[in-house]
């Protein structure tokens, strides 16, 4: 059984972004409004060098491919920016067509989001060889955001060691978020585990129905979002895994987390406090 002991904060941010959803079509390339985990296992193999086509064919003539031995390891993310989005339109070979077509596709202004990443213990050589190279701002190959266009910054942030989960379930839910009313949980929250969330945000909270322009234009990004399929991994190229997830957006220098969570009956939860009464979950 994996053990997860260390977690890695870092920020990504890129002027522009397109994580495509794999049933959009050229019609109109639909992009998730945060990576993708499969997009960010992609970011960490690139960091420690693993080339896109290294695998090996096994008896039935299918491929394991290197990076899927990164699948174990564990992120939560957030979305640090308003999620605004633009309708592009671009001339492409796409795909297999013979002739040019106008491309249609939804890129991401700004993106920028925290990331928090957690090796397993059988994974220990890969997270050392990683933490050393964020922490030194290099990477093997380039780092972009969902396309080779749009090109990834990235910058460390912390390295929490030793921690332990809280693990939540039907019997503590309640204490947990009544006893201590300052309780925050950020992040990607795994939807087919949690009933309901409660979503906090000091804009909300204090300006409601504002009548300033700019609260009411503000309040646009404080709700929880929901993906219904939302990619973890990815097999032979070609095969995804997806579950449910919950998150929600901020603007930098605003607060805005989970102040409550429901689980479903006889679930468990865990969660990992990476500051005073500050939790994130890992998927």
């Amino acid at each position: 059984m994996n053990n997860y002991k260390n977690i890695i904060e870092i920020d990504i941010w890129s002027s522009f972004g397109c994580f495509t959803k794999p049933f959009s079509n050229t019609g109109g390339l639909l992009t998730y409004l945060i990576p993708p985990k499969t997009s960010i296992i992609g970011m960490i193999a690139a960091i420690l060098g693993y080339e896109f086509d290294d695998y090996e064919e096994l008896e039935d003539k299918t491929r394991k491919y290197k990076i899927e031995e990164l699948y174990d390891i564990k992120v939560s993310i957030q979305a640090l920016f308003d999620l605004k989005i633009k309708r592009v339109t671009f001339n492409s070979h796409y795909g297999n067509e013979p002739h040019m077509l106008n491309v249609h596709e939804d890129v991401l202004i700004n993106p920028f989001y925290k990331v928090y990443l957690s090796f397993p213990s059988e994974l220990k050589d890969k997270e050392k060889i990683f933490l050393e190279r964020v922490m030194a701002n290099e990477t093997v190959y380039n780092l972009y955001m969902g396309r080779n266009e749009f090109f990834m910054n990235y910058e460390f942030k912390n390295y929490f060691e030793g921690l332990k989960p809280y693990v939540l379930d039907n019997s503590n839910e309640n204490d947990f978020f009544e006893d201590k009313k300052d309780q925050k949980v950020y992040g990607t929250l795994d939807k087919t585990k949690i009933n309901n969330v409660k979503l906090f945000s000091k804009i909300t909270e204090t300006t409601i129905f504002g009548t300033l322009k700019q609260d009411i234009k503000k309040l646009a990004s404080y709700y929880e979002y929901i993906i219904r399929d939302y990619p973890v991994k990815r097999y032979n190229f070609v095969n995804f895994n997806y579950i449910p997830v919950s998150f929600y957006s901020m603007h930098q220098n605003d607060t805005a987390y989970f102040s409550k969570l429901s689980l479903n009956e006889n679930e468990k939860f865990e969660l990992y406090e990476i500051g005073e009464n500050e939790w994130i979950s890992l998927i």
